[in-house]
């Protein structure tokens, strides 16, 4: 990396154009692993600066502070980091004249402090202003051993230790927002899984497969745009998916890091037959330009990213809604009432998929092997009133008119052609 102590001067200067900015860079460089000595690529999260007018983005000499800090930490690790020095930054440079700033040379705790006030007045989460007040602490400590602030010693930031480790106590005292905890929905009532599927195919066909994975098999948004053509597999018998989720890098060219929580092999039901005309649909209309072989692509047939997979979902949920509201019962709309003011986004179909399988489930463990997770935690959640997997799941959507999704499909088939 750069030797930071001799750009001391132009570290960073406030006095810029509207047109620039700083932004979160994803880098891959040459690092040596210690426990081997191995020297492979590894993802960094650098600090840019960008020309919004030209979109165009350099490296600045702040990436330094990441590598000190988080060097053998993961990507995710390094970009939270990162971008909560980004945000604060762009902070200081858009109230520049305000807070009396021209360079971080004249940085003073206040200005953190009502960064943070600024953060909670906002209305974002207790969580997330702590997490960027541990950033700004670590930010701060980093700059005054570089002797980079003038008014500040690091002898101001003491050490504290705890029974695992030791960390510098913050030197800022921010309003803190409340601790109401946020109202998100994790779950539906199975009887609209038909409707939330017919919705995708309508309004975002390159997902709708995703959200059936998602749906009958607990997966992740990260592990679904992860998933390989070839990595698919049917069972005899009961016809059910086999799915080998791994870390695949589709997209390094992309500040996101869609990693799989944990490398495993993870089974989604078939029911109806659904997965299998949804399946056999998807892979006749989407194929990669590319080398990826990924499974789910964007209109330019590179490996779609989580957030466009986002930007569908959020389409899906929308006209979702909007059905409710439009064509509904008196039920219905109340419903759509109610998603309307909760927050829900892809993660639901973990939670429909989650609750589906509590209610046959004889214990958690069952629920944490079935969902793909590492220890119960999770899965205890959902066995608090369960009624007392697979034929059982089938009963339960027997009602939901079996040739439902595949006479969809085929609708919509028609339509193209």
């Amino acid at each position: 990396m750069i030797d930071i102590e001799t750009q001391l001067d132009n570290l960073v200067y406030f006095g810029r154009g509207q047109s620039i900015n700083f932004c979160t860079v994803p880098v891959w460089i040459d690092f040596v692993f210690f426990s081997n000595g191995e020297v492979k690529k590894k993802h960094f999260a650098a600090i840019g600066l960008k020309n919004k007018t030209l979109d165009v983005h350099i490296i600045h000499p702040v990436s330094q502070f990441i590598f000190d800090n988080w060097k053998n930490r993961a990507f995710n690790t390094q970009r939270k980091h990162a971008n909560n020095v980004v945000k604060f930054l762009n902070y200081l440079l858009a109230n520049k004249k305000a807070l009396k700033i021209n360079t971080l040379k004249e940085l003073e705790i206040f200005h953190g402090t009502q960064y943070l006030n600024d953060l909670s007045i906002e209305g974002v989460s207790r969580s997330t202003v702590k997490d960027a007040e541990r950033t700004l602490t670590h930010f701060y400590y980093w700059l005054t051993k570089l002797d980079c602030i003038n008014s500040i010693s690091k002898d101001l930031f003491v050490r504290k230790q705890t029974q695992f480790s030791s960390y510098h106590e913050s030197p800022f005292k921010p309003l803190y927002p409340s601790r109401s905890p946020k109202r998100i929905e994790h779950t539906l009532p199975i009887e609209y899984i038909p409707l939330l599927l017919e919705v995708a195919i309508a309004v975002a066909k390159p997902i709708a497969l995703g959200i059936y994975f998602q749906i009958f098999g607990g997966l992740r948004v990260s592990e679904v745009v992860n998933l390989k053509r070839t990595q698919i597999v049917r069972r005899m018998g009961d016809g059910d998916f086999v799915l080998k989720l791994n870390k695949q890098n589709f997209r390094p060219d992309l500040k996101e890091d869609a990693s799989v929580k944990k490398v495993r092999t993870q089974r989604v039901m078939q029911i109806n037959d659904w997965g299998h005309s949804l399946f056999k649909d998807h892979i006749n209309l989407y194929k990669p330009m590319d080398e990826s072989d990924a499974l789910f692509i964007n209109r330019d047939g590179k490996a779609l990213s989580q957030r466009s997979y986002r930007q569908y979902f959020q389409k899906v949920k929308d006209s979702f809604i909007s059905q409710l509201e439009t064509y509904g019962d008196s039920e219905q709309k109340l419903l759509a009432s109610h998603l309307k003011y909760m927050k829900w986004s892809t993660h639901i179909g973990r939670g429909i998929f989650t609750n589906i399988i509590a209610e046959d489930a004889e214990n958690p463990y069952e629920i944490a092997h079935l969902r793909g997770d590492s220890n119960i935690t999770s899965a205890l959640t959902y066995m608090v009133s369960t009624e007392r997997i697979h034929k059982k799941i089938e009963q339960k959507v027997s009602q939901m008119h079996q040739t439902y999704i595949p006479r969809l499909i085929q609708e919509d088939n028609k339509n193209i052609e």
